[in-house]
């Protein structure tokens, strides 16, 4: 899973375990962010033009941070979420089990 890119800094806490309600809207929001970019990149790889990728790319990022908003987290949360599932593979495992129920 990777983090969400925004221009936003975050007040997210870098080191801090999450709780379960944490790492289950995390895991349900990255579920939801890659549905979103499979279909991404299928409507990208048909089009030919740059700027309706563009057009798919910005619509597709906006969909992102929707599905991370529905979950009523911030971007900022659930990237220092994913960050620390990098080294904590009990993490890893439970996010990957949330976005599972999505997909």
């Amino acid at each position: 899973m990777a983090s969400f890119q925004t221009g936003n800094s975050g007040d997210a806490q870098p080191g801090s375990r999450p709780d379960n309600d944490m790492v289950s809207r995390v895991g349900v929001a990255a579920g939801k962010i890659a549905l979103i970019q499979q279909e991404f990149t299928i409507q990208a790889q048909a089009e030919t033009e740059s700027d309706a990728r563009e057009a798919l790319a910005a619509r597709a990022r906006a969909d992102a941070e929707r599905a991370i908003d529905e979950q009523g987290i911030s971007i900022q949360d659930y990237n220092a979420v994913l960050t620390a599932a990098e080294t904590d593979k009990d993490l890893e495992q439970r996010l990957l089990e949330a976005a599972r129920e999505v997909i």
